[in-house]
């Protein structure tokens, strides 16, 4: 997958002091001001500033925004071609993938783990408390310097990379294995595997409808699943699951009902699932038979196998 890195770390827009708001005054500190304070940018740094009425409120706030800026500058750092797997042309008798380029969006780089482990503790940090003596409302106003330089923006840039490139690779991935379905439960894997990659994701990533178009393609396996009895003599019915022309298995065991057979002995052979059963109480006279099914997603197959009597 080819990638472009642009190296260029994003200062922050200026930032001004804040007015104090009418009515209130200041009343505690956190010690002295810093020259940082008020400052457009820093470099090596990334400076915010929040005012709420708690201090708990504000650091959060702080430390989103920082987050923010954090995600934005790797935002505009990364360009990936991104593969669109459900949508092939053939030409020439050759299937061709096509590709769009996909800039990163900050919201969904925000969501990195080590963007969100910023913490404050890493941080300069300079408050102030304001209060309203006539109405009792406060407020604090803080200011946030926290170290970003350009090694840790290339740092970011390239783990959000490899993180992306693993999920392509899934994704090929989970395209490969629907050419190579060898039992029910891989179908089944890829489906609870992929919805939660469609989750992780989201739906402002371009591969989205991808992953989703995978799901609905895995989804209908099931649908293409057919029963094949292999023999059927008295009292011993095998058979086999096929899907594309092929055998595949499962470790499911299915349903077994009769008109008159009993004391049904469900075991695999191979590929094969051989059933035994009673069948003392069936007559020459009826039309007996042996039924078989099995619930795959939410389709049955199913199979009707009529025996004579020994």
């Amino acid at each position: 997958m080819k990638k472009i890195l642009i190296i260029a770390l994003s200062l922050m827009l200026p930032l001004c002091t804040i007015a104090q708001k009418k009515g209130f005054k200041l009343v505690e500190k956190s010690g002295e001001k810093p020259e940082w304070v008020g400052m457009g940018s820093v470099k090596g740094f990334i400076i915010v500033q929040s005012d709420k009425p708690t201090l708990e409120e504000v650091k959060a706030d702080a430390m989103q925004k920082v987050r923010t800026e954090i995600a934005a500058s790797v935002a505009t750092n990364v360009m990936r071609t991104v593969n669109s797997y459900t949508q092939k042309t053939v030409e020439n008798g050759e299937a061709n993938t096509n590709a769009t380029m996909s800039i990163e969006s900050t919201s969904k780089i925000a969501k990195m783990p080590a963007i969100q482990g910023v913490s404050i503790t890493k941080a300069d940090v300079y408050h102030e408390l304001y209060k309203n003596k006539k109405t009792g409302e406060q407020y604090y106003n803080m200011y946030v310097k926290y170290p970003f330089s350009q090694f840790d923006l290339v740092e970011l840039v390239t783990a959000y990379e490899k993180h992306e490139q693993e999920i392509d690779e899934k994704i090929k991935g989970f395209e490969d294995g629907l050419d190579n379905v060898e039992n029910v439960e891989q179908v089944d894997d890829a489906i609870v595997a992929l919805g939660a990659l469609c989750k992780e994701i989201g739906t402002d990533d371009a591969r989205y409808f991808a992953v989703e178009g995978l799901v609905n393609r895995y989804i209908a396996v099931y649908d293409n699943i057919i029963m094949e009895i292999v023999s059927n003599v008295p009292e011993k019915l095998t058979i086999k699951l096929v899907y594309n022309g092929k055998t595949i298995t499962t470790s499911q065991k299915p349903r077994v009902k009769s008109n008159c057979a009993s004391q049904f002995n469900v075991k695999a052979n191979g590929d094969n699932i051989v059933i035994c059963y009673n069948s003392e109480y069936c007559y020459e006279q009826d039309d007996n038979f042996v039924e078989v099914s099995f619930r795959f997603g939410s389709k049955y197959v199913k199979e009707k196998a009529f025996f004579k009597m020994k």
